[in-house]
């Protein structure tokens, strides 16, 4: 029976990041509670599987270290500032929604914590190819809709594949090329497993088709960057890689004119559209807002303690300019572009610094992993994009899937090692002695 529950939880989580996806689109087609909702169900039932096995049992106990409470503690932020908007009466904020937005910020976490529980005695799980497997679903439900006839309903541009069941259409190239990373290094012995590497290089290939389409020339520059580093063992030798990344933001705003000159190079031309020189040099409007946030910080600094709430820059001096910039008539609902930015301003430094303690523990962690050769090597390479690309996109914010994404690598770190009894592994699958 106990199997069987295991087995039932990680086939839940299995369909989490399917139904995450589904979830963002209903959430705008129908209504956000349902589709919040919706998107974390399986999260949910994994918490009530183990919630039922555990008063069946009248057994409880803690298997979780004091790093367990730092994410808590941040996913409260993150909470709060929600219910601060909602409060404050933000357009887009009712109760009901807000307390969907609650219930999905808090779950996925622990529900991979529970994932972890379930199979700490198990020799055979492989928490990286699990999440692959979940992430790879999500793709091909994607592909799927869309050969539909669905297209985003939050962003979409002619001219381009515009995967349906993400947040935005941006959110595809992040996707895929976390997988692709991950897939590198699993395309491996093409000698003795063929017909694997021919599927794995396949399935490799049509993400980057679909990638080149997206045309998001950030994540794509991003992707090609670390494809070398991971390709070359080069990342691992990188102390400086959690510093370095904190940087990203004004180190981009300072070599535009190079990026420009990096995306006219002919092999590039081939595959990124548009590089008109102003849309490049303000990396299509971004630096606009951030702009913003920088004046923030140096001249205003209110609220920098607990933050403004969610989207609260709104509230700050010269946010009225954004409604022009971006052609809208409401420019509340215009974001940061950055979840660096994001958090900072709607959190705080109470939330930015407990969100900086979370990701240097997954750099610390995944790193160890990747170092050593084990399983969860691939996992390190989700965990560097993921904090590259946080400084200059909006993917590991809110409601987002990096967010989701990153407390379910969180959950791995936070489990306490005295409670794991299966023996760690290599990526080919042998017992490391």
């Amino acid at each position: 029976m106990l199997l069987s529950k295991r087995k039932l939880i990680n086939t839940l989580f299995l369909l989490s990041f399917p139904f995450y996806g589904i979830g963002m689109y209903l959430g705008i087609k129908a209504s956000a509670s349902f589709g919040t909702l919706f998107a974390v169900a399986p999260f949910i039932l994994i918490l009530l599987v183990h919630g039922l096995d555990l008063v069946y049992r009248r057994q409880v106990r803690n298997m979780v270290t004091g790093a367990y409470w730092v994410g808590l503690l941040f996913l409260l932020t993150l909470v709060w500032s929600f219910w601060k908007a909602q409060s404050e009466g933000f357009p887009s904020l009712q109760t009901g929604n807000t307390f969907a937005f609650t219930i999905m910020f808090l779950v996925p976490f622990h529900a991979a914590i529970v994932v972890h529980i379930r199979n700490r005695d198990q020799p055979d799980f492989d928490f990286s190819l699990l999440l692959l497997k979940s992430l790879s679903i999500l793709v091909f439900v994607n592909i799927l809709g869309y050969a539909a006839g669905l297209q985003n309903v939050v962003h979409r541009i002619e001219g381009r594949i515009n995967l349906p069941f993400l947040l935005g259409i941006y959110d595809a190239a992040h996707l895929l090329a976390i997988i692709n990373l991950m897939l590198l290094f699993y395309m491996k012995d093409f000698a003795r497993k063929p017909y694997r590497f021919m599927l794995l290089f396949g399935f490799y290939m049509v993400n980057m088709a679909i990638m080149i389409s997206v045309n998001s020339r950030l994540s794509f520059m991003t992707f090609l960057l670390l494809t070398g580093l991971f390709f070359f063992k080069s990342i691992g030798k990188a102390r400086l890689v959690f510093p370095i990344s904190l940087f990203v933001m004004p180190l981009l705003v300072n070599f535009a004119l190079f990026i420009y000159w990096v995306l006219t190079l002919p092999f590039m031309t081939a595959i990124v559209s548009r590089v008109d020189k102003a849309d490049v040099t303000t990396f299509n409007n971004r630096t606009t807002v951030w702009d913003v946030g920088w004046a923030w910080l140096e001249n205003d600094r209110s609220g920098l303690l607990l933050g403004h709430g969610y989207q609260g820059q709104y509230k700050l001096d010269g946010w009225d300019h954004i409604a022009e910039v971006f052609n809208t008539r409401n420019a509340t609902n215009v974001h940061m572009h950055s979840t660096f930015m994001q958090t900072l301003i709607g959190q705080g430094i109470v939330g930015y610094g407990l969100f900086l303690v979370v990701m240097w523990q997954l750099v610390r962690y995944f790193r160890s992993s990747y170092l050593e050769g084990r399983q969860e090597a691939p996992l390190f390479a989700m965990v560097v994009y993921l904090l590259f690309i946080l400084q200059i996109d909006i993917v590991c914010y809110g409601n987002d899937f990096g967010n989701a994404l990153t407390f379910c690598l969180f959950a791995m770190v936070v489990m306490d090692p005295k409670y794991i009894s299966r023996k760690p592994r290599a990526l080919d699958g042998t017992i490391m002695e």
